[in-house]
């Protein structure tokens, strides 16, 4: 007997997924209640229904033995009203036996317990068997029964076959289940009672929660609810508590962080409107000076006719219009270095450190990038990798008193990973970090680009900085 209740549980569950939380606390208590009755019905059942099985079986052997001793007489002496009187009495006296025959040696069934005509099917369930005992358990119109064949004096005088019925064991059986169903039923009274009580105390914390949380969702963090317990609740409530509190340093580091975005949108205006009067200054003052004397001196190449004069007068233009291309090159160069765009990111890096190294004699620097020398990537990254050393380097030179910085560029796990190190006199990070515009604009275009940079320093040590950004653009 199996009890398939899982799937209307299941249903029951589904229902409740969208009711409120004190009716599921209530709900789930009743749901366990008659959960944990389940496996004691079907323990139950399981083992009551083995034991009664076994008990039968041998219960039926035993009354199989005791009718065959009890006919050996009646047999011998051809009695077969005392044979007949023996086994009806058998079947009145013990309510499970529900029929017993007796078959001679050949297998003619010389007497039985059948008043209205025996059912021949009957006699092939259980075989003839003059030798042993034997039991099987099949099908009457009564229920499921066993069916013992036992031989009379070791088979020479027949066998007698006896019917037991299961019919009032599985009748005890439903009873035993049906008072554990009615213990579940008050349980689960008891438990709808309960399980309100504890949904109230349970659910009174939640509600403040729910409530504070409204609060912070709407922008206003500054919430601190009491902790009244130690239990789950009051360590839900600790963490809100700190999550509250997180969240409202992380809107103040948010504003400042936006300031500080915008103040810095506001220096790169300013830096690209001074880069502009710089550029306007150098044509204005060097190579419009020196195309005005070139145009001088073509303008005097009409009146010469002296030809050696002329053939000197067009080397001093050559050498200005060179001049001049030199002026434009540079002016070019520092806007946007023209290698990054023909050989890329280390070429452009190298070239960068090269002029650093011939212009500043008493400051060296080298680069490792073997890994990355011949791989090109995105014109995004290279730019933006490029003027993050090449901001670097630049508050090197200017703030370290170093005489001495390493570059690394390497890949790793799909990564360009970046390193600018100096040994030179260090500052507080801490302290200057969120007024640097450099670093800050440094941090910004590693992050455009998904990735992170860092920062770590310590005065009189030096500094190092690290950045990594991905190798492909999402």
């Amino acid at each position: 007997m199996r009890f398939s209740l899982f799937p209307a549980i299941a249903l029951i569950l589904k229902k409740f997924y969208n009711v409120s939380l004190r009716i599921k606390v209530i709900g789930l208590v009743i749901f366990a209640t008659l959960l944990l009755g389940l496996p004691v019905i079907y323990f139950v059942n399981i083992d009551f229904s083995r034991q009664n099985n076994m008990q039968l079986k041998l219960m039926s052997r035993a009354i199989g033995k005791q009718l065959s001793s009890q006919s050996v007489n009646y047999i011998l002496e051809d009695n077969f009203y005392a044979l007949a009187k023996l086994l009806k009495s058998s079947v009145k006296n013990d309510p499970d036996v529900i029929y017993a025959f007796i078959q001679n040696k050949k297998g003619e069934v010389i007497t039985s317990t059948f008043d209205g005509g025996f059912p021949a099917g009957l006699l092939k369930v259980n075989g003839f068997n003059l030798k042993s005992i034997s039991t099987v358990k099949i099908k009457t119109n009564e229920g499921i029964a066993y069916d013992t064949s036992v031989p009379i004096l070791n088979g020479r005088l027949g066998i007698i076959r006896v019917g037991i019925s299961t019919k009032r064991s599985n009748m005890l059986l439903y009873s035993l289940i049906k008072s554990i169903i009615f213990i579940m039923i008050f349980a689960a009274v008891l438990a709808i009672i309960l399980s309100s009580s504890i949904a109230w105390w349970v659910m009174t914390p939640i509600v403040k929660l729910s409530e504070a949380f409204n609060k912070v969702k709407s922008g206003s963090y500054d919430v601190n609810l009491d902790i009244k317990r130690d239990d789950e609740i009051g360590m839900l409530t600790r963490d809100f508590n700190k999550m509250a509190e997180s969240l409202k340093k992380a809107n103040e580091e948010r504003i400042e962080n936006d300031n500080l975005r915008k103040n810095f949108i506001n220096n790169v205006i300013n830096a690209q409107e001074e880069e502009r009067k710089r550029i306007a200054k150098d044509l204005h003052d060097q190579f419009a000076q020196m195309l005005a004397y070139i145009k001088i001196r073509i303008g005097l190449l009409k009146n010469l006719n002296n030809i050696e004069e002329a053939r000197e007068s067009v080397t001093q233009i050559s050498e200005e219009l060179t001049n001049a291309l030199d002026v434009v090159r540079n002016i070019a160069r520092s806007l946007m270095p023209g290698i990054l765009e023909e050989m890329g990111l280390v070429c452009a890096v190298s070239s960068y450190i090269d002029d650093i190294n011939k212009k500043s004699p008493n400051f060296k620097v080298d680069i490792d990038a073997d890994d990355i020398k011949n791989k090109r990537f995105n014109p995004n990254i290279e730019i933006n990798v490029y003027r993050i050393i090449q901001e670097s380097l630049s508050n090197v030179i200017l703030h370290s008193h170093s005489n001495y910085a390493k570059i690394t560029l390497e890949l790793r796990e799909g990564k360009i990973n970046g390193g600018i190190e100096d040994y030179g006199t260090g500052f507080n990070y801490g302290l200057i970090s969120k007024d640097s515009l450099g670093i800050f604009g440094m941090i910004e275009r590693a992050k455009l680009l998904g990735g992170d940079l860092k920062v770590e320093s310590k005065a009189g040590i030096g500094t190092l900085v690290n950045f990594w950004v991905p190798q492909e653009l999402g």
